[in-house]
This record gives structure tokens, sequence and C-alpha cells, in this order.
């Protein structure tokens, strides 16, 4: 907003807005209003509403800020205040915001609602309700209230709110209400313009004056009791009513006893209301249930006929079995008579529609406190329970039934009830032992459902799935059964107790083979002349896949290798033959057994078997064992994090947050932050792990302090020992707690007096490191994670990897993802790898480049071979290399040998030559042009090519005999600069050998003028490049240390972060001269040495000069002269 528009709108507010404050008593049919229709609209991204309250209601209508699409409603609802927004041009529908802090106790809360944009605080006595709202597609910011604002109430039948939802009217006192700055309630009060009120709103200065019908008694405890009576008039009808509140979940609860003519019990069971009539024991029942906190109407009437009373708008009566001529004056008790009384509260009592102070000596009290009411529901305003479990309030807390039918369990109904394998079973219960066990291997979001199985408790726990072809069974020697795979088995899976076993599918027994470790799976197949793989030949026995595969081989063999065991070992009776049951002897029982253990093919679908000729009176049997599945499998989606800085930011974590969270991390190097959420009003968790500990820092807010759970490792296991771990947390009300994998659960507990004590989880959640860009350094994970569970529902980590940098998908170490190229050997860690290229043809960090060798003069790399050469296939003897020059005479190549046959190859002004012996022949093209160039020398074909460009000669003679290559030339011009790649000396390397480690002894380095050798290089058109990640600049004062900045670091750093306009201008200008000054000088150097390499001496650091070292890739004082490519 600009500095003029915020003057107008403090003039307008000075002028027409009221800045005193009223207070009021509001009846429940009472409301105040503020006309904002025409000209008079109220517009604004930032609101602010505050007030005071004090009440005994529980449910009712605070203020109402109404426009077009668009609204700002303030409200009781279950004791507790809640705001409901809705922005302009939503899709997302109503907004709402709780706040946990209990309104209904007629006591004075401070109450402060207050918006920016998007964000909104609900405010309770300091404490604060925060949530996060994100904008969606089309929404926006501005709310505009162009209708009537109401305070207290709404009045029925307007058209501009009966669309609303809103509540009954308020009843209780209001002080001090504000609507951004707007005093509604007391410019209302004071008759101002467009401002009014209707009904009874009672002024008074502290609002202390109020009717006795909004007077509260409380009956703590099931003992309490109010009594009274009475003199009913000649007609014999009387009435009794009262408001009553209650969270008693009891049964045969004693609401109201009645002893008159006929006398009646009124009772509360599980929150019903039940009307007996004792002298007929007739009883009526309520449909719906009071216990929910809130206030509720109860009226009792009796005539000479029958008895009835209003629960509500709900009417339940009774009619006498004779009518009374003679009423008994009627005493009724509330609360205990008998047995035991409802703990509540009461207030608003009417006796034949005369209101009635409950202070008086007309009743009495026993256990009851006047003037309070100390009962809440538990079960709001936050759902208490998960996975739709119900609630129940109790007089200190509440109550989860999570249902016969359900799923889950646990305190809050929050845990799924089925593990994923026997393993989880023993671990979350270390008592229990072999048996019949629910497993859900897919967990509860998966297609598959729940079953039955057995898990054994031995040292290496296992879940098994038994079979109907475990036993021994007989194939039929009949004529259908000849041939292969003739005889067909169709395994039908099936498990639990004999009195209620159910069949398991393929996909449910699949489900547990792909989470579990390891499964194996037992065949046998006993034979008398019946073979089986009968390898070579066709098979006459097989086995199907899970997936409809049909696999030629038996257990004990690799899948598909027409195996059996005794042919891997080499140990079948005949040992020509592949399995036993092959030697097809008669007269002789043999058997092929062994475990199927591939774990993508199991489990056994179905069995194929076959005779080759029924009248040779064969005899098989077969079996099937177990499905046996181990431990649990390495996690799922699985990504790599290879730097502290790598993160991924989970936006939309929210909806499946239950309290629970799980997640699998390795590393060999476990330091840094796993996971971190931080709320906008200072809460936060942060989970961490070091090598010896795991730690999850954590505040639920509310003016909570921070909190500290420790799981610490146990004997030599470390959580840095690149083997999964994994971990459980689970945030409830009274509860939070740490477990790592199967170590003592750390855990804290505390007790709320609210509901609002939960964690903030609005922000994002960040996953391998802390959002804090200056903590992210430090702190930041490197290593595997995977298993991210939030709730039940699994994060696809692998699935977003791509878009956050330093994030891989996979687990491995940097080697794993296979980045050194050419087959050359990889070292490393997790965030970082070295490619070895020693001895190779290859340079670079990844071995990427060809390994060239750079030449600065005179030096020389020569390779002397002392024997006669072979030529390569089909009698070739090439000469092949790369070169890149801008020296326009230049020697590069030059092969003599023992037979005195030379071959050089060079430049002269720039034009390409070869000399044989002493005949000079001039080739085709201009070389000295900073540019690859490929050259091809071929004695075979008496042929030069330059680039694909052929040169035919009259003759190139074989140079193999014991030849002596020189690479460069000792007369090269010093300040020449040459760069020599791919070069093959009829297949010989010489490059790779003259920077193999040790070097070749073929080979020697001749220096140049300054004593500096032929270095290894990378080539590229215009620059030698050589890796040097890191740089040290070391004199003899002092020593300089610089890491090499990468482009993200470059990105991610402001270049004029903190400079003001003018400065920014400043360095432009300076740039712009320096430029300037720098071509000037460039122009007059390029005239002086136009046609050769330019040269930089020395660069000088205190008088040092500085070179490369490109074996450490450092730069070191030296006095030596470096030569660079422009």
């Amino acid at each position: 907003m600009s500095t003029a528009g915020g003057i107008l709108l403090l003039m307008i507010s000075l002028c027409c807005w009221s800045t005193g404050y009223a207070d009021g008593h509001f009846d429940g049919l009472a409301y105040a209003y503020y006309d904002a229709t025409s000209n008079r609209a109220i517009s604004s991204v930032e609101d602010t509403i505050s007030m005071q309250i004090r009440t005994f209601s529980t449910d009712g209508l605070i203020l109402v800020a109404n426009g077009t699409n668009n609204y700002l409603i303030l409200e009781l609802n279950a004791g507790y205040v809640r705001l409901r927004l809705r922005f302009r041009g939503t899709s997302s529908g109503e907004f709402v915001i709780d706040n946990g802090i209990k309104i209904s106790d007629n006591i004075w809360h401070r109450i402060e609602f207050t918006r920016d944009r998007f964000f909104g605080t609900l405010t309770v006595d300091g404490i604060k309700s925060p949530h996060d709202k994100r904008p969606q597609s089309g929404e926006s910011d501005n709310i505009i209230i162009n209708h009537i604002i109401y305070v207290g109430g709404v009045p029925r039948g307007n058209p501009a709110v009966n669309d609303l939802n809103v509540r009954g009217n308020y009843t209780g006192c209001l002080r001090n209400l504000a609507f951004n700055g707007n005093s509604v309630l007391s410019n209302a009060l004071d008759g101002q313009a467009n401002y009014g009120f209707v009904g009874n709103i009672v002024r008074g200065g502290n609002c202390d004056t109020v009717p006795q019908q909004f007077v509260a008694a409380h009956l703590s405890t099931e003992f309490s009791s109010i009594s009274v009576s009475w003199n009913i008039a000649a007609n014999y009808d009387y009435s009794f009513e009262f408001w009553f509140r209650t969270t008693d979940t009891g049964s045969s609860l004693e609401l109201l006893n009645l002893e008159a003519s006929n006398n009646a019990l009124v009772t509360l069971n599980g929150g019903t209301v039940t009307l007996l009539l004792i002298s007929s024991f007739t009883r009526q029942s309520s449909m719906r249930k009071v216990n929910d906190g809130s206030w509720h109407l109860f009226r009792l009437i009796v005539s000479s006929t029958e008895i009835g009373c209003y629960i509500d708008d709900e009417f339940l009566n009774i009619t006498f079995s004779q009518p009374v001529t003679q009423q008994q004056f009627p005493q009724v008790t509330i609360g205990l008579k008998s047995i035991r009384g409802f703990v509540g509260c009461v207030r608003g009592v009417k006796i034949d529609g005369v209101v009635e102070d409950i202070g008086s000596v007309k009743f009495t009290r026993s256990g009851v406190s006047l003037n309070s009411c100390g009962i809440q529901n538990f079960c709001k305003p936050f759902p208490a329970c998960y996975n739709n479990a119900s609630c129940a309030s109790t007089s200190t807390s509440f109550i989860c039934t999570c249902g016969a039918n359900s799923n889950y369990e646990g305190s809050y109904c929050e845990t799924y009830k089925y593990r994923r394998n026997c393993e989880e079973i023993f671990i979350a219960n270390p008592s229990a032992g072999t048996g019949w066990y629910t497993v859900d291997p897919d967990g509860p979001h998966g297609p598959n459902l729940p079953f039955v199985t057995r898990c054994l408790a031995d040292s290496r726990v296992a879940t098994q799935i038994s079979n109907n072809f475990e036993l021994l069974t007989t194939i039929p020697a009949i004529t259908k059964n000849n041939g292969p795979g003739s005889y067909v088995v169709d395994v039908i899976y099936r498990d639990g107790p004999p009195s209620s076993s159910m069949d398991i599918t393929i996909r449910q027994a699949a489900a547990l083979v792909d989470i579990s470790q390891s499964c194996s799976q037992t065949v046998m197949y006993r034979c008398e002349s019946a073979v089986l793989l009968n390898t070579p030949g066709t098979p006459y026995g097989w086995w199907v896949s899970r997936n409809d595969e049909k696999i030629v081989s038996w257990g004990g063999a690799p899948t598909n290798s027409r195996r059996c065991g005794c042919g891997v070992t080499n140990s079948c009776y005949n040992r020509t033959k592949m399995c036993n049951c092959d030697a097809n002897e008669g007269g002789r029982a043999l058997e092929d057994f062994g475990a199927l253990t591939e774990k993508r093919y199991l489990p056994v679908k179905q069995l194929r078997f076959g005779y080759e000729d029924v009248g040779n009176n064969p005899h098989a049997f077969y079996s099937l064992g177990k499905l046996s599945c181990r431990n649990r499998a390495n996690p799922s989606h699985i990504v790599t994090f290879t730097t502290q800085k790598s993160a991924i930011e989970l936006l939309n974590w929210q909806p499946g947050f239950n309290g629970l969270i799980e997640i699998a991390f390795r590393s060999s190097i476990s330091n840094g932050v796993l996971l971190k959420n931080t709320g906008r009003l200072g809460t936060f968790l942060a989970l961490s792990v070091q090598p010896t500990m795991v730690t999850l820092n954590y505040n639920l807010g509310q003016g909570g302090s921070n909190s500290i759970l420790t799981v610490r490792s146990i004997g030599n296991t470390l959580f840095d020992d690149d083997q999964w771990h994994r971990i459980g947390l689970s945030f409830t009300l009274n509860r939070v707690s740490l477990r790592v994998d199967n170590l003592p659960e750390a855990f804290n507990t505390s007790q709320s007096a609210h509901q609002i004590a939960r964690l903030d989880i609005d922000g994002p959640l960040f996953v391998g490191s802390d959002p804090d860009p200056q903590k992210r350094q430090a702190n930041g994970f490197i290593g595997c994670i995977g298993d991210l569970y939030i709730g039940d529902d699994i994060q696809k980590l692998d699935m977003i990897s791509s878009f956050f940098t330093g994030v891989r998908n996979g687990c491995g170490k940097a080697c794993f993802f296979l980045p050194c190229q050419h087959n050359t050997s990889c070292t490393g860690n997790y965030s970082d790898f070295r490619c070895n290229c020693t001895n190779t043809l290859w340079t670079g960090r990844t071995c990427e480049a060809p390994k060239g060798a750079h030449f600065s003069g005179g030096n020389v790399i020569e390779y002397k071979a002392n024997r006669v050469l072979n030529s390569l296939p089909n009698g070739i003897q090439d000469i092949s290399f790369n070169f890149i020059s801008n020296a326009t005479s230049i020697k590069i190549f030059d092969v003599q040998a023992s037979n005195n046959q030379r071959l050089q190859f060079g430049l002269d002004q720039g034009q390409a030559y070869l000399t044989v012996n002493d005949a000079r022949s001039t080739l085709k093209g201009f070389l000295g042009d900073e540019q690859s160039h490929k050259v091809i020398i071929s004695p075979s074909s008496n042929s030069v090519s330059i680039d694909g460009v052929s040169n035919s000669l009259v003759s190139i003679p074989s140079i193999l005999n014991s030849p002596t290559v020189q690479i460069g030339s000792s007369n090269n011009d010093a300040s020449v600069s040459m760069c020599v790649y791919n070069v093959s000396f009829v297949g010989i390397p010489i490059l790779a050998h003259a920077f193999s480690n040790p070097r070749n002894l073929s080979i020697t380095m001749m220096t140049n003028a300054n004593s500096q050798n032929a270095s290894e290089a990378t080539c590229i058109s215009g620059s030698v490049k050589t890796p040097a990640p890191t740089v040290q600049v070391i004199t003899t004062a002092s020593r300089y240390t610089a890491t090499a900045t990468t482009a993200s670091d470059v990105l991610a750093t402001p270049p004029y972060s903190g400079l003001p306009a003018g400065g920014i201008v400043g360095i432009v200008i300076g740039i712009i001269i320096l430029l300037l000054i720098i071509g000037f000088i460039y122009v007059k150097h390029a005239n002086a040495t136009t046609g050769k390499y330019a040269t930089e001496t020395e660069h000088v650091n205190n008088g040092a000069s500085v070179k490369y070292n490109l074996e450490k890739n450092t730069v070191a004082a030296s006095n030596d002269r470096k030569e660079w490519f422009l």
C-alpha cells in the first residue's frame, strides 16, 4: 500500500469508526450489525479480529463478515472457537482454523485472529493455533466484505447468510470487539450511522451481571446432585426444564429422578437418553447422543394422563395406565438419587416456565460448584482419533474405538494392525512365539488383502506359506500323461489353523516374496524309468513361475539352465546327464531334489510332468515345499544424496500424516540430517544421525520447550556401517517416540490440558538436509534413503529425484553409477569418486577424453622399439594421430627405422608436408589454424589422409624395422605450443606408455630449453584443458588454498548482494574502462606477434612465478615459464 493510501485509510478510520469499546451480553436471539454495502465495502489482504469473550455456551455465532464469493466467520463449536473463511475464486471450498483452548467455562478469554494474505493464525489466551494456507490456482488473497457484518448472530431468513451454514446465535458476553479496527459492537450500541442492533443486548460495565438462566452449576462427580420440590397447580399439569452438557459415556447414569404420583427415571446410556416409567417399567429412548460436550435442552412435561420429555427437539412420552386424579407434589433430583449420577453441567432451570436460581435455598445441592463448568469435549476441535475411529470424550481425556472391523489399533487407532512379515511381528513383540499370525506384505494401501500364515521364531525368522502338494504325490502312469508336460499340477496355496484355513492367491504370496530379503521353495521329483529335464533333448518336466514363465531347470540349479542340482555339482547318477532321473533306469529309484531361490520367479504357480512311454511301467512322485521367506528386503524407492547440500523438498506431505513416519538409511559416513520440518510458529522436528546415535529434536509449540530423544547404538554395531537401518517416529497428543532397528525405544510423555499441543506440520518436509542454507553445508546427509513412509503412504523419492541437485536414483557409492568411462577403474564414497586413467588411453575426471601430450618449445617424447614390429591385420602399417597447433612452422612426427628408412610430418608456413627419406611432398590443406586435425600415414596404401582428405604418394616405405619415433622436435621454436593425442603407431599407444606409472622403458622424455617435459593434457581446439578442482598458490611467504567454485555455487550467490544501485553503476562503468584498456594492449601486442603463439610469462606472486602441477592438479611457485593456448 502506498503512503498516501495509508494516510487516507487512517483518516477514514478516524472520522468514521469509533475507537471506543463496549461490552454486552447476548441472549441467544439478539445481534448487532454494520452495513458494509454500497461504498462502505472493506477490501483487505490483511485482517485482524480481536475481542474478549465470556460464556457458558458451547456453540454460537460470534461474527460474520460476508462478501461476494468470500467471507470470514468466527464461531463457537463444541466449546472451542474456530474461524471459517473462503477466498474469492477458490476451487477448494471453505478453509477452517481451529483452536484447542476451551472457551465455555464462563471465564474471560482473549481471542485474536490475524491474516496476512494466505496465512492465518487464531490465538486464544496467547495460545496460537497455526495453519499454513497455500494459494490455489485462481484464488485471490484480497477479501472484499460488501454485505452486512453481523456480531452475535444473524437474522433468520436472510438470503445473504442462508448458504453459509452458520450456527445458532451467541449467548454470552463480548467485550472490546474490533474487526480491522472497526468497533462494530460499540458503534452499534452507540447508535452510529450504518450500525445497529436487534433484540436485547444488555450493556454493562464488566458484563458481570448475568441473568440466572445463563449461570451454570457443575456436578463434578457421580455423587453430585441438585434437588428441588414445589407445589403444583390444581390442573395437575407441571413442567421442569434445564440445559445440561456432559461427555460422560457410562451406562445407567441418572440424569433426572422424579418422585410424584407416577415416579419416573431419566438415564443416560452411552450418551442416549432413556425415559423409564417405574410403575409399569415402560421405557422410551432417544435416537441421538447428547454426550458431545455441547448444551442440550431437557424439558419434562407431566399431565394427568402421561409423562413426556423433550431432548432438544426430540420428544419421548409414556401414557399412564390410568389417569391421575390427585397429583402428589413432585420432587426432582438432577444427578445422583440412588446409584450413580451423571457428571456434567446444568443451567437455565425453569419450573413451570419460571426461571429459578439454582443457588437459592429452594434447591438442595451436594457436590455442586456454582457459576462454573469444567466440562470439556476432548474429541474436539481436532480429530483426536485416526482412520475413521470413533472418539468418546471422558472427564479428563478421550477414548478411541477402532471398531471390530478396523485394521488399525493403538491408543488413537493410528497403527496398522498387520505387519508385513514375521520379522516385523517379532520385532514389535519380542515375546511372541511360533504360531499363526496375520500379515499384509504390501501394506494397508496395497491391492492384496492380509492373510494368515505361520511364523517360526527360530534364530532365522521365517514367514512360511503352505500349499496342497507338500506330501509326495503319485503321477498316474496312464496314457493321457504321455508326452512332455502332459500332467499339469496347479498349485493352491492355503494356510491358517486347520479349522479356519484360507486360500492365499499367487499375488498375495508374490507380495511376501517381494518384501523379503530371501525366499526359497523346494521341489522333489522321485522317479523310476521317468525322465525329468531330458537335457539336451525335449524336457518332460518343468515348472511355471508366478508370471506364467516356463522354467526348464530344477532345484539347486540356475534358472533355465536345463540342469538339476546334481548337474551343477557334476554328481548325477549318470555323469553324462544333468539330472539323476534323466538316467532313465528301470528298477532303480532315483530322485532330484533342491531349492528354488530366485525371488523374481517365486512362488511356483504350476508343475508340469510327463512320461516318455507308460508302456515301460514308469513310476514318478513329486512334492513342492512351503514357500519360506526370511528377513525384510532392502528398502524401495531409494535415492542417494551425494553432497551435504543435496535435499528433496516434499511440499504436499501433510494429508497422509497420521503421526507416524518411517525411514530407512544407509551410509558409511553417517553424520547429517535425515528429515527436517519447521513450522511457522516455532515448532519443528529434526531427525539426524551420527555414527553412534540417532537423534530426534522437536518442539510441539504453544510455549513448550525444545525436546530431544536419542537412541544409541549397542556394542560394535554403528550407524555408519554401510548397512540399512530403519527408524520409526510416532507423534501423538501426549507421547512422542523414536525407534531404531531392534534397539530399545526412546519416548517422552506429556499431559496437555488442551488439544493444541500438536505438531505444526504446515511447512514442507526436507529429506536429506536442513532447509537453512547456512546449516545445509555443514549437516547434510550423504548416503542412501528409502522406504520413507508418511503414515501409511510411501514417498516415491526416486520419481522426483531428478528435480533436485546432487540426488540420484538407487543406492550406491558414487562408483555404483559408473561415472568412469572406457572401462577405467573407480574408487570413492557416497559423495565423490576418482577414476584411474593411469596406463590407459584416456584422461579427464571420468577418463572421458583421449590422453594427449602438451608440447611447448623443443620438448620431445621418444619411443624406441628394440625389435622388428609386426604389421596390423591385413598387412596394415598405419601411423595415426590428432594434433592442435597455431604454429605455422613446426615438426610434429618423426620416424626412423634401423634400415635408414625415415618419415617426417610437419607444417611449413601452415602447409602440411611428409618427408620420405629426403624427398618432401606437400599435402593438401592449411593446418596452422588452432583446430584439431586427424592424420593417418599409411605405408601399405602409399597415402596420407588429413581430416579424411587423401593424399596419394609414389611410395611410403615400411618403417617396422626397430624404429625410433619422436613426437615434437628439439628444433621447434621456443614459442611453439602443440597438443597431440590419439597417437597409434602400428597399434602401439605411445602416449599411454609415456604417461604410464611407472613409465615404460621404451619411452624417453626430452626437455625443452626451460627443462620442461611434455605434459599430459586434454586437447581441445584453441586450448589445453587440464582438470584442476583444487588450486593451491604457494609462495615463500604464504600459502593460499582456493577450492574451485561450481556452477551451482555461482548461481546461488548473487554477485552484487548488498550493493546499492549507485555502487552497481560504478562497477559497470569501471568494467567498461578496464575492457577498453585491455583491448588497446591486446591489439598492440597482437600486431607484434602476428603468426606466432602468444605466450604468457611468469605469473608472479611475491616474486615467484606459478605453474600447474598436472599430477597433483595444483599450481606451485617456479622459475619456469608456462605456455598457454589463447
